[in-house]
């Protein structure tokens, strides 16, 4: 009597570092910043998966490809001036709420497929009337109607506060555009308040009414925005009062009631590196209603003079500014020369205090 042989299955058998791998590269697109390290770790992984070459090469881009892609969208949809991100998270900033939207869309496109009626074999009687069919499309289109205001952010008033020009800001929707234009002295109120959720965490209402009676409103899940109405408070020198937020942890906070003003920054500011015989002064005054200033470099019989563009400012000191490019070329002897290129594509930051300012590094103190 001969025992059989067990018969092999022919099902794969992947080991967890390989489930894992997949399992990352899948779920990444769902997530902004963390997706990006879930999205780091799977590709790793995926080195010694036992996937075949051509699923490995799928599930890479499809965990990088679209964050990559949102990199270049990002930067193109950026505003050139000042900006406030009330809600960071929109449809020209986040890969995630597309990838969301989509799913949320294509699950609204299936079950309305599957409400379309199955026709009866060839002689047999017609169904019984349902009302399936007619509830699975309507599950559909509020699917999709869902993924349409998820994406858009339909139920939003306003997304970001821009620079306008000529002294003026500008309210802006990352889909409809701009909504409303403001001078600083046209702001009546600005109200941020948070919201408990029943299964933890908080939301933001922020609400800004103007003078002429309009009104425009957002819902936010980051707490990032606080500190950005507290910046645009200070920046734009509105009126103390006309801002409060409301918080548990807090309490209320009105502008002008603590912490710095926007005529508490200007001054002058020098700093002396004595051993390399370099000195620096930034000046910052009042143009208008907006701060801004200069960035003077003196090196022995050189000096070179960098505007400062885009001066954001806060009630806590917080302060950064985009300075102008700085090139210069020398010619340190009659066989050799130099080059030198100042530039801070993502600006600078520095913070006031009672004696002067630092800024990065050095220490800045205020002329008196």
């Amino acid at each position: 009597m001969t025992s059989e042989a067990p018969v092999p299955s022919r099902v794969p058998q992947y080991d967890l570092r390989t489930l894992a791998a997949a399992a990352l590269c899948v779920a990444s697109p769902f997530f902004d910043a963390m997706g990006w390290l879930m999205a780091i770790v799977g590709v790793v992984l995926l080195r010694r998966a036992i996937f075949p070459s051509r699923v490995k090469w799928m599930l890479a881009v499809f965990a990088l490809a679209p964050k990559v892609l949102f990199l270049a969208v990002r930067s193109m949809s950026a505003p050139p001036g000042l900006s406030f991100a009330v809600e960071p998270t929109t449809l020209a900033t986040s890969s995630s709420l597309w990838t969301w939207g989509a799913l949320l869309a294509g699950f609204g496109v299936f079950v309305m497929l599957r409400a379309k009626p199955v026709p009866p074999a060839p002689g047999q009687p017609p169904p019984p009337e349902s009302r399936q069919p007619l509830l699975l499309k309507a599950l559909g289109l509020v699917a999709i109607a869902g993924a349409a205001v998820l994406l858009l952010g339909l139920a939003d008033g306003f997304h970001r506060i821009d620079d306008a020009g000529e002294g003026r800001w500008a309210l802006r929707h990352a889909a409809r555009g701009e909504r409303a234009t403001f001078a600083r002295t046209e702001v009546a109120s600005i109200e941020a308040n948070e919201n408990r959720r029943s299964r933890g965490g908080s939301s933001y209402s922020v609400r800004i009414g103007l003078s002429d009676g309009r009104s425009f409103s957002v819902t936010t899940g980051s707490v990032a925005a606080l500190q950005e109405l507290r910046a645009f408070a200070t920046t734009a020198d509105l009126k103390p009062g006309s801002v409060r937020i409301v918080t548990r942890r807090d309490g209320t906070w009105t502008n002008g009631a603590s912490g710095f003003t926007l005529k508490d920054y200007v001054g002058v500011y020098e700093h002396a590196a004595v051993d390399a015989g370099e000195r620096t002064t930034i000046e910052l005054w009042m143009e208008g209603d907006r701060l801004t200033g200069k960035e003077t470099v003196a090196s022995g019989p050189n000096k070179y003079i960098r505007t400062l563009r885009n001066i954001r400012a806060s009630d806590t000191g917080q302060l950064t500014f985009e300075p102008t490019t700085r090139a210069e070329v020398g010619k340190p002897s009659a066989s050799t020369m130099s080059f030198s290129l100042s530039w801070s594509p993502a600006g600078e930051s520095g913070r006031l205090t009672k004696d002067g300012l630092e800024v990065g590094v050095k220490t800045f103190a205020r002329r008196r």
